[in-house]
């Protein structure tokens, strides 16, 4: 269920169809609002072709989503109501849409997975349910999910089934959690559905518009600081250079003035 991993499954197929819906509620523990103060149903969509060109498409109840195309070297991007923007594709951000998009089963299994105990149902199937004592953390939380740490499951149902290759067909999980956040007691419900079928329908561009490319004008440093105040500021002239020979005195007289005689003499014709 990483979703590196479902990424790669859904490559190997030549061409398939990943749809996932997820329910994420979290609220104050015995409120009225227990479970349903913070909510969001998300919706997930995602073809990939056998040439590898992709389409990702999201949505969910609080008005939101966004539609992400590649085809070749080019992707296109659009939020929900927005124009769709096609621009040239840079690696990674394309593997990146891929993972997200594939997240859910992973978000669910993050929260809950160290609770959850997978027995074998018939050959490639297996059931999921809450196991007698929790599985020790993979890794240590970050600062964000330490509240993770304090995750009490209640309830666990759900099953999965992978295909010949290990890739994941179908899976789905129901669960429900206590745990601090903040210092604050919560309660939350996960519910998380997710299949994957083989298509071999062709991913091909959208109606888009190209990415303007806004250009920019670099000012003179002079003209740029001319414009605060009204006035340019007077140039500086540059410092002289210190004279390599000896020092001479501006007083000096003319070299003429040493042929002159002195008082009181004749001069000599």
């Amino acid at each position: 269920m990483q979703p590196a991993a479902l990424v790669s499954a859904l490559r190997r197929l030549g061409g398939a169809h990943f749809h996932a819906t997820a329910n994420f509620r979290v609220g104050a523990a015995g409120g009225p609002d227990a479970g349903g103060r913070d909510a969001i149903i998300t919706t997930t969509d995602l073809w990939i072709d056998k040439q590898g060109n992709f389409r990702l498409s999201e949505s969910n109840d609080q008005d939101g989503g966004r539609e992400v195309v590649r085809v070749g070297s080019e992707l296109a991007v659009a939020l929900r109501y927005g124009k769709t923007i096609r621009r040239p594709a840079q690696d990674p951000e394309p593997q990146r849409f891929l993972e997200e998009g594939v997240g859910a089963p992973s978000a669910a299994w993050d929260t809950v997975g160290r609770f959850v105990e997978v027995a074998p149902a018939q050959s490639r199937a297996f059931r999921l349910s809450k196991g007698a004592e929790p599985s020790p953390a993979a890794a240590a939380p970050t600062a964000l999910r330490k509240w993770r740490e304090t995750v009490e499951v209640q309830t666990v149902v759900g099953d999965a089934q992978l295909d010949a290759s290990g890739g994941l067909r179908e899976f789905s999980l129901h669960a429900r959690f206590r745990a601090v956040r903040d210092g604050t007691p919560i309660e939350g419900e996960i519910a998380v559905a997710a299949s994957v079928e083989k298509t071999t329908t062709p991913v091909i561009m959208p109606a888009t518009e190209p990415l303007q490319a806004r250009e920019r004008t670099i000012l003179e440093e002079r003209a740029l600081l001319g414009g605060l105040g009204g006035r340019t500021p007077p140039v500086q002239p540059p410092p002289k250079k210190a004279s390599a020979g000896p020092a001479r005195n501006k007083k000096t007289l003319p070299a003429t003035a040493a042929k002159l005689p002195a008082a009181g003499k004749k001069a000599t014709p």
